[in-house]
């Protein structure tokens, strides 16, 4: 259920950073890939159900990882930690007795524009 925002021409981009800011090129696209994996964490918060138990909710376990680098792409995981990611599950896609009240996939879709256009012009500053 991984979801990917991709931007065109990113590559290109990223070139000419690296060209204009050496080692601080870097730098700039791991704040990039972390403030926008707290876009789409702050849009799961708002949409995750919470129950009236008294208990770590998914809502307040919902992380950015650091980045990661899988074949030369960088990325971070967003999502519930270990405590509630079991949880996470039954919500997200229901049980044969409870309906799914999905949250991860819609926020995703919801904010993959915002992210997209965010990242965009954090790169673009860059480039000034």
């Amino acid at each position: 259920m991984a979801g990917r925002v991709e931007l065109q021409g990113v590559e290109q981009m990223l070139a000419a950073i690296r060209q204009k800011m050496g080692d601080g090129a870097k730098t700039l696209e791991n704040k990039a890939l972390r403030e926008g994996g707290e876009i789409f964490a702050a849009a799961q918060r708002e949409s995750v159900a919470v129950s009236g138990y008294n208990h770590l909710h998914i809502k307040d376990d919902i992380k950015v990882s650091s980045v990661r680098s899988k074949n030369g792409d960088k990325y971070v995981a967003i999502g519930p930690g270990k405590a509630t990611g079991w949880r996470a599950h039954f919500l997200e896609f229901g049980t044969s007795k409870m309906p799914a009240q999905p949250f991860i996939y819609p926020s995703f879709h919801e904010q993959k524009a915002r992210v997209a256009q965010f990242m965009a012009s954090e790169f673009s500053k860059a480039m000034q």
